[in-house]
């Protein structure tokens, strides 16, 4: 019997300037949806995962994905494919790296961002040709930002959130932690402008709602986007056990 899934947003339309965040709580999302969703790729990554909470958080992440995916397109979620375009490929010939992006199919040409950390994922979508990437993370009680030399001597909170920035410029553009991002101060509305080394412009990091003991960003190179936060799935659905749905490698 094949497990349904909360209805996407189907009401919801990005505006041209518009970008969507969706904070996800993981264990709201049933994982034994996955066999009929994902397609083969994803199946064999997860289930390269040897430990058990990884697996079952890039299983449910990646239902969430495309279930908010299927909601804007106005197809079934198993139906998306996508590929990664390199950011470089006349450097790096065309490596098969970078941020995922949607093939080509009979839906609109959407820009999208998946990251996830603890039980808590973000996704990010806007209209095509603007990249968007988002991340976020657990807020560990100690951690000794001093150590990384893109964030310096930050508090605890501040530091999470300058590293959120940093990986959202990174998945924005395609290329990860492969190259030094500066972050800014809060400007006007919370903005925060973010340089790469060899970009001729700006990327404008907005904060990410989250829930309490996360933190998120999302990054465009929109000077003026208006980022627009919502919470998936609806409140009240039964919470997966992934203790029990899912079993050690090789068992």
């Amino acid at each position: 019997m094949r497990t349904s899934l909360s209805p996407a947003p189907r009401a919801l339309v990005l505006g041209s300037r518009e970008i969507h965040v969706w904070s996800v709580a993981l264990r709201h999302v049933p994982v034994e949806a996955a066999d009929g969703v994902l397609d083969p790729q994803e199946r064999a990554r997860a289930a390269r995962i040897r430990h058990r909470t990884g697996r079952w958080r890039y299983l449910t992440a990646h239902l969430a994905l495309r279930t908010l995916l299927a909601g804007y397109l106005g197809v079934a979620p198993e139906r998306p494919r996508f590929t990664r375009r390199c950011p470089e490929p006349e450097v790096c010939g065309d490596c098969g790296a970078g941020r995922p992006v949607l093939l080509p199919g009979p839906w609109p040409h959407l820009e999208f961002s998946l990251s996830h950390s603890g039980t808590a994922a973000l996704v990010g979508l806007c209209r095509a040709p603007v990249a968007v990437g988002v991340d976020v993370e657990r807020i560990r009680p100690a951690f000794d930002w001093s150590r990384l030399p893109d964030v310096g001597p930050l508090g605890r909170l501040a530091g999470f959130r300058t590293w959120t920035a940093i990986e959202a410029v990174g998945k924005a553009a395609g290329t990860g932690l492969r190259d030094p991002v500066t972050v800014g101060p809060p400007g006007a509305g919370g903005v925060r402008r973010a340089r790469r080394p060899g970009d001729g412009s700006d990327w404008y990091v907005h904060e990410a709602g989250c829930p309490d003991g996360y933190a998120g960003s999302v990054a465009t190179r929109m000077p003026d986007a208006a980022v627009r936060s919502f919470r998936w799935p609806p409140p009240g659905v039964p919470l997966p056990d992934p203790s029990v749905i899912l079993q050690p490698s090789g068992s």
